[in-house]
């Protein structure tokens, strides 16, 4: 994995030499002080993943993360953030924004080096197929898009990332029951504390989107929720 290219973004020199020792053997680390310069270094080379400070001299992380999201070149690239800021409100609306994972300082470096190899496999394995389809339902991976595809065609689903992430959750596990807590922890991660209703939130939100596909996404009583793909609708053809 050596020859995977990861940039930190961290104005402090004392954390970027703690990290250089925590993931610098395993990586090839590049670290930048500023948004500004991270913006220059993502324009230069093509980086598997990017690890971002919150407080930054330039601005501010969480609004990088926004941007980067908001461009097609961007979306599937791993960002975790590594910063000062515990509060559950600052994890969540990390997680809101597209990050894949939120570690706050000081980090245990056994556990911070597992975070990090985990999402350069993770990044591998999304390489390896770019698309995915079940029933009316299409997943773009690179683009971080979903589509139906119905007798009205292909439309794009306006998602949320948590949203994105939530459908590609069921669609990879049709049929399979997923608890609240098991969606939280497949889709938020195991950092973020927040509640159950936040999971009954999302999913109201997603059905509304998918229109007359909301019934694919199924309330199990006790249990949670599960995902049964809808049948393929087909434009009827003239004789």
């Amino acid at each position: 994995m050596k020859s995977e290219m990861v940039l930190l973004v961290e104005d402090s020199a004392s954390m970027r030499l703690i990290v250089e020792a925590t993931i610098g053997p395993t990586c090839d680390l590049r670290s930048v002080e500023t948004i500004s310069a991270a913006r220059e270094a993502l324009q230069a080379a093509d980086y598997a993943l990017l690890i971002l400070d919150v407080g930054l001299p330039d601005g501010d992380g969480f609004e990088l993360c926004k941007a980067l999201r908001s461009e097609a070149r961007y979306r599937t690239l791993p960002i975790i953030f590594l910063t000062g800021e515990s509060d559950v409100d600052q994890r969540v609306l990390g997680f809101e924004l597209g990050a894949d994972d939120y570690i706050t300082k000081p980090f245990e470096p056994n556990e911070f080096r597992a975070r990090v190899r985990r999402k350069l496999q993770r990044r591998h394995s999304a390489e390896q197929r770019t698309t995915f389809a079940t029933g009316a339902f299409l997943v773009d991976f690179p683009q971080q898009k979903a589509y139906l595809n119905d007798e009205n065609g292909q439309r794009e689903l306006n998602l949320t990332p948590i949203e994105f992430k939530l459908l590609v959750q069921f669609i990879r596990n049709s049929g399979q029951v997923f608890s609240r807590e098991e969606l939280l922890t497949a889709v938020w991660g195991n950092t973020v504390h927040v509640s159950g209703h936040t999971v009954d939130t999302h999913i109201s939100s997603l059905r509304k989107k998918v229109g007359e596909y909301s019934s694919c996404f199924k309330a199990v009583v006790k249990k949670g929720y599960c995902f049964s793909p809808p049948p393929v609708k087909r434009a009827a053809t003239s004789a």
